[in-house]
């Protein structure tokens, strides 16, 4: 199994509503890519305060490395990405942060 991290820095004039709308659209995808097994996300609550600006989050878990492939590949993704989620962020891809690691 594959653990998909993602840390966004949305721009300011992103609202928590928008926010929620677009993290609730990965759940989105979990039901229409194969081999997506599920996705949690939220804001930052950490008290550390070694965010880096990212101020909130998602993992993403799936059943082989080979779907989480076919994910970053798949059309819904690629759409959803480009077309909602990258222009929410406070300098695009350079706002993204991504890990993965195997379970």
């Amino acid at each position: 199994m594959i653990r998909h991290v993602v840390l966004f820095r949305f721009a300011e004039a992103v609202d928590e509503d928008r926010i929620a709308h677009i993290l609730d659209g990965f759940s989105k995808l979990v039901e229409i890519v194969p081999g997506a097994v599920g996705v949690t996300g939220g804001p930052n609550v950490s008290p550390e305060g070694l965010d880096r600006g990212y101020m909130h989050g998602l993992v993403m878990d799936f059943e082989t490395a080979q779907a989480r492939d076919d994910y970053l590949a798949h059309p819904a993704h690629v759409s959803f990405s480009n077309g909602t989620v990258i222009p929410a962020l406070e300098h695009g891809l350079d706002s993204v942060a991504v890990f993965d690691y195997e379970l």
